[in-house]
């Protein structure tokens, strides 16, 4: 509980939003001051129209008399992004035994994540298989395969430029076969050739839904914090193959915006389920609406 403190505490002081809001109330106070706001949520990486929700929700919440009441007006605008998170609903959570298929560009944090997560299924007493399903790079293998040692879990792999279904098929079996609790799938993340790679992830989820023997199925996308607008078009791609379950979302201790969160479930109505905050195995926490927001403000 005290790491979620800390990294909350260093978002806030890393974002500086709250005092960039509170900042429009030192001078003047005018009707303008609502369009100041839409502009500094603007800054902080929410994309135009998700900021004018926020602030048309802050505004329906306000009597008339508080709107020029600074802590009225945050704490409306608190709730105004409470709401907008809580319409995209929060991740389930998993059903046991399941398969997770995990997708994103290379550079997010990607095979560090899974190992988090495995890590985090191994801790709480669940059989954890990898298959590293990223043929196009045999370096994505190898460093899957250091965490899946440093984890003692076991991982199904191929051969560099193998076909990726083919590996998650043997994966499939093997998982299958060892009664185990979680199967994590690392999947590739170029997107220089973006219709092979989309043909590719929908074969790979074609297989997953064909062949995991009743085990639940979910997609889930890893996205850097600190790439602003592009974790939008991220999310866009591998949305086209399947309307993923949730976002994890890496580097958050690294971030000074951290509007990604609002576009996700507002754009595209997706939760964010994991906040990466850190490069330890511990540090992939469940993502809590209400810290987060109060992180930023």
């Amino acid at each position: 509980m005290e790491k979620e403190r800390t990294v909350f505490d260093s978002l806030r002081t890393k974002s500086g939003l709250g005092g960039k809001l509170k900042a429009l109330f030192s001078g003047e106070i005018t009707d303008e001051i609502y369009d100041d706001m839409t502009e500094v949520l603007i800054l902080s990486d929410i994309p135009y129209e998700t900021a004018e929700k926020i602030m048309d929700g802050a505004k329906g919440y306000l009597k008339r008399s508080a709107m020029k009441d600074e802590t009225a007006v945050i704490e409306a605008v608190k709730k105004s992004m409470m709401s907008i998170i809580e319409e995209a609903g929060t991740f389930p959570g998993f059903s046991f035994p399941c398969v997770i298929l995990i997708m994103g560009v290379n550079g997010v944090g990607k095979t560090t994540t899974i190992a988090k997560l495995a890590y985090r299924f191994k801790t709480s007493g669940r059989n954890v298989m990898l298959a590293a399903a990223d043929t196009f790079r045999a370096a994505a293998t190898e460093q899957l395969g250091i965490w899946a040692e440093k984890l003692s879990v076991p991982m199904v792999a191929g051969n560099e430029g193998q076909d990726p279904s083919s590996v998650i098929f043997d994966a499939l079996d093997s998982f299958k076969a060892k009664r185990s609790d979680v199967l994590i799938c690392d999947t590739a993340g170029r997107l220089q050739n973006k219709k092979n790679l989309m043909d590719e992830l929908s074969k790979l989820n074609r297989v997953c839904e064909k062949n995991s023997g009743g085990a639940a199925l979910y997609t889930l996308i890893v996205a850097d914090a600190m790439t602003g607008r592009n974790t939008l078009d991220q999310i866009e791609q591998f949305s086209k193959i399947r309307k993923p379950d949730g976002v994890i979302l890496t580097k958050i201790d690294g971030t000074a915006k951290g509007g990604a969160v609002f576009a996700a479930a507002d754009i595209y109505n997706i939760p964010v389920c994991f906040l990466g905050i850190g490069e330890g195995m511990e540090d992939l926490i469940e993502f809590n609406a209400e810290d987060y927001i109060n992180g930023m403000l």
